[in-house]
């Protein structure tokens, strides 16, 4: 069990509004990524049909199939929606993880690590920016 939040002062949060840092993906479990993929499968099985030349009962079957298939995309892309993702919006209300093995939750832990390092990285970048132009010379 991991439980993460990141406490943000009012001038960062107000630029994670401003670069609209939110929707920023911080972690995505193997699971949802696997639910995600099998949906796409299933939706280009969709492309599998018969010949308009084949008869009534292959016409029917394909049309069977699709809907199946369809069906099948559905269940995959709903619990994909119910598998875990943290974003760093979802990191400044507060995040509560299970994971089903000791690996998952160090690789949240370490995701969680990395992001709240990187987003501060960004954040001071940001505050220093101004719009000007800054000529770098190798």
């Amino acid at each position: 069990m991991l439980d993460a939040r990141m406490d943000l002062n009012a001038e960062a949060h107000a630029l994670v509004k401003k670069y609209r840092l939110g929707n920023r993906i911080v972690y995505e479990s193997q699971a949802r990524e696997r639910h995600r993929n099998a949906t796409k499968e299933h939706l280009e099985s969709t492309r599998d049909q018969p010949s308009w030349s084949d008869g009534m009962n292959a016409q029917l079957l394909g049309v069977g199939k699709t809907f199946y298939r369809l069906a099948r995309a559905s269940v995959s892309a709903t619990m994909a929606a119910l598998s875990l993702r943290i974003t760093v919006d979802s990191l400044i209300r507060g995040e509560h993880v299970e994971c089903e093995s000791m690996d998952e939750l160090i690789e949240a832990e370490r995701a969680v690590k990395e992001a709240a390092t990187n987003l501060k990285g960004y954040l001071e970048e940001a505050a220093t920016f101004d719009g000007r132009e800054e000529v770098v010379e190798f």
